[in-house]
């Protein structure tokens, strides 16, 4: 590779500056954990902060610091770096043999640069050996070990870990950072990007993801039309659908989905026109928004929310499912 090799992060701008003048000032700490939502950009923080650590020139500039022409530079982008190890879920769990071999390299000394960096998304995927293995590493770091984690949420974490890292909260991006990211990294027309960003919640991965895979949009569509058919139906075809939903994967997705849609519709019926995300079924959402009474809308999105919190602990998903759509609302 002869160009720029930077790993480019769009929008944390307070976290990228964070970072940066720990590497600039030679005082990164042993241990990071970027927390936010899913699909915000904490692997892609992570991976442009590993490589910032691993660069042999690094620069005081916009990012995170890496220079993007050094040799180090390079090979963490094309992911063959020799200090530097992405330790990722396998079959959707962190297990206590990747630690251990975590524990083993870290012990050692870099063969290149400064630091031995470790990666590891998704650590609420840790199991309990897992987490209570890397403990020690955290409690007694080498010199030269930086160990970059990635989570959800601090609160699933042991206490014991949160407290050996230094946290990097991330937040929802602002709706039209992510679109101008989407025109600036991706090419998205500026309609598709705007509309991209409205449903995204905040979360650029997820406005990338629907972008790039066509088949993503297209479910988005579907759940869309299964929450206005399944307006007009009755109890039996409204069970039927809560059990098919049940036994699938999308439900988180879907539910999201018409999250935005009855806020959409709420927006309509309080003249909030211009905060309507689904602007590519307007018309839609004008027949919906006339013919439901606004008190039952109101109910049902907040059913909708209390749900997707529900279904993320242990509750039967079915009778969840079940109860939600038995509240949903009936055309006056």
């Amino acid at each position: 590779m002869t160009g720029d090799a930077t790993l480019v992060v769009y929008g944390h701008d307070w976290a990228q500056r964070l970072l940066r003048s720990a590497v600039m000032a030679g005082r990164s700490a042993h241990a990071y954990l970027i927390t936010g939502p899913e699909q915000i950009g904490k692997s892609t923080l992570a991976r442009a902060f590993a490589q910032a650590l691993c660069c042999e020139a690094p620069q005081d500039k916009t990012g995170l610091g890496a220079c993007g022409h050094c040799r180090a530079c390079r090979l963490v982008h094309d992911g063959s770096y020799p200090d530097l190890r992405l330790v990722e879920p396998v079959n959707d769990q962190i297990r206590i043999e990747q630690v251990r071999d975590l524990i083993r390299e870290a012990a050692l000394s870099p063969t290149s640069g400064r630091h031995k960096v470790f990666v590891v998304p998704s650590f609420e995927r840790a199991n309990a050996n897992a987490a209570n293995a890397l403990l020690k590493t955290l409690e007694e770091p080498t010199e030269t070990t930086r160990i970059l984690l990635t989570s959800n949420e601090a609160a699933g974490l042991l206490p014991t870990i949160t407290s050996r890292c230094q946290i990097v909260a991330l937040r929802s991006l602002p709706a039209d950072e992510v679109a101008a990211s989407l025109q600036a990294g991706w090419g998205a027309p500026p309609e598709r990007a705007r509309l991209l960003a409205g449903l995204s919640g905040g979360r650029l991965g997820w406005a990338i993801n629907t972008h790039e895979q066509p088949g993503l949009w297209d479910r988005q569509q579907s759940h869309l039309d299964d929450t206005i058919r399944l307006v007009h139906e009755g109890v039996v075809k409204r069970l039927e659908y809560a059990a098919r939903l049940a036994e699938g994967e999308d439900v988180q997705i879907t539910l999201r989905s018409w999250m935005f849609w009855w806020r959409d519709v709420l927006m309509l019926q309080r003249g909030c026109d211009d905060l309507v995300v689904n602007g590519d079924r307007l018309a839609q959402l004008q027949t919906m928004a006339a013919r439901l009474p606004e008190a039952e809308v109101r109910r049902y999105l907040q059913a909708l929310m209390t749900s997707v919190n529900l279904l993320r602990l242990t509750v039967s998903v079915p009778l969840a499912l079940e109860n939600l759509l038995l509240k949903m609302p009936v055309p006056a």
